[in-house]
């Protein structure tokens, strides 16, 4: 029931984004599968905009020069240094491979608060998230704010975006997609975060309107006369 959900949201919101106009028109994404039928970039942190890769062995890190992914559009800051890691905790490990990541992830454990900025026009992000519930019952928080530094939203990795968990006596590694679109360009996103790392960052500019809408809206209207 889950994926099925997961789908019709899917669905809707890839119909939703292609005719986004204001501000007003907003919504989250839960999936990643949301990205492939629209033109997106993907980041997924296993090598530089440059694409030479970064090899990091288990529970190591590596220092991330803010231009690292300038190509596409995209920085990454933090007031403690931005770093790529590959996380040690085996539960995280396998939460990243559930979600179809690799190894490598953002921001290491030395990193709490990170700012992504955007240069190029973006209405649409998400990336998966895997946070330990017992050090941090709230999980993450995302402060979306416009080119114009408004803040047009504030989300939280909570049950609504949860794909699954692994969990022992020292963890509960919750693991989901987190994202959303909007009617107006994402300038900026300021992520807060204590035990949780980011993985496999999509974004998109709203796509022409036209085949997506359509396809999104005939698929839902069908799906609701089978019910």
């Amino acid at each position: 029931m889950r994926h099925s959900a997961k789908l019709m949201q899917v669905l809707l919101g890839s119909a939703l984004f292609a005719s986004a106009g204001t501000a007003a028109s907003a919504s989250i994404i839960t999936d990643a599968a949301f990205f492939p039928p629209i033109p997106h970039t993907l980041i997924s942190f296993e090598s530089d905009g440059n694409g030479n890769e970064i090899p990091l062995l288990n529970a190591a890190t590596q220092a991330m020069p803010a231009d690292a992914y300038s190509a596409q559009g995209v920085s990454f800051t933090s007031p403690t240094g931005m770093r790529w890691t590959n996380d040690g905790n085996t539960l995280f490990d396998a939460a990243q491979l559930s979600g179809g990541s690799p190894a490598n992830a953002i921001p290491s454990t030395f990193v709490n608060n990170f700012t992504i900025t955007f240069s190029v026009p973006v209405r649409a992000f998400g990336m998966l998230v895997v946070n330990n519930r017992l050090r941090d019952p709230i999980g993450p928080t995302f402060f979306i704010r416009d080119t114009q530094g408004n803040t047009i939203d504030t989300l939280t990795f909570d049950s609504v975006f949860y794909d699954g968990q692994f969990a022992n006596a020292n963890t509960v590694a919750d693991y989901g997609f987190l994202g959303a679109q909007y009617g107006v360009d994402i300038g900026s996103i300021e992520i807060s975060k204590t035990h949780a790392i980011f993985d496999d960052l999509r974004f998109s500019a709203v796509p022409a309107p036209g085949p997506i809408a359509l396809t999104g809206l005939a698929l839902l209207a069908a799906a609701r006369r089978r019910r």
